[in-house]
């Protein structure tokens, strides 16, 4: 008998109050960390979504004012070959052509810069100005074509 009543006084649970208290400040601290963590992380992905958000600002207006520049130059070269064509011996419609193209290519990316006509991503609207700028850059090589052969 005194077998088993040492037995049963070994499982009786030791509690260590300062192992107890340590847990709670352990607790307490990883709460902490763990609130100040996701304050981080929902920070940062404000950021992140600021910074898309700008970086695609800045793509289009690169790509916008590229596009302005082959429209200048485009506008400039025609007025040039219509110079050239007042003695009658050029036909200028293929010129007329090419800024029909990249007016048709403004009015397009005028309309997606507006945000309530269409319904797109960024990256979708992206997609589309970089289209229209390679059409621009065409036209506008076709036109400076035209000059040089008319120059000849």
């Amino acid at each position: 008998m005194m077998i088993i009543g040492s037995l049963l006084y070994g499982q009786i649970p030791v509690t260590d109050a300062t192992a107890n208290a340590n847990l709670g400040i352990q607790i307490s601290q990883s709460t902490q960390q763990l609130t100040q963590l996701q304050q981080s992380y929902k920070l940062m992905k404000e950021g992140y979504e600021k910074y898309k958000k700008v970086n695609s600002y800045v793509r289009q207006m690169g790509q916008l004012q590229n596009m302005i520049n082959h429209q200048k130059q485009a506008i400039n070269n025609a007025n040039l070959c219509l110079r050239k064509a007042k003695g009658g011996r050029f036909s200028l419609k293929e010129v007329e052509t090419n800024l029909r193209q990249i007016s048709g290519s403004v009015k397009t990316v005028q309309a997606l810069l507006n945000d309530n006509l269409f319904e797109m991503t960024d990256g979708e609207r992206i997609q589309i100005m970089e289209n229209e700028l390679k059409k621009v850059k065409t036209a506008n090589a076709e036109i400076r074509v035209k000059l040089i052969k008319m120059s000849y």
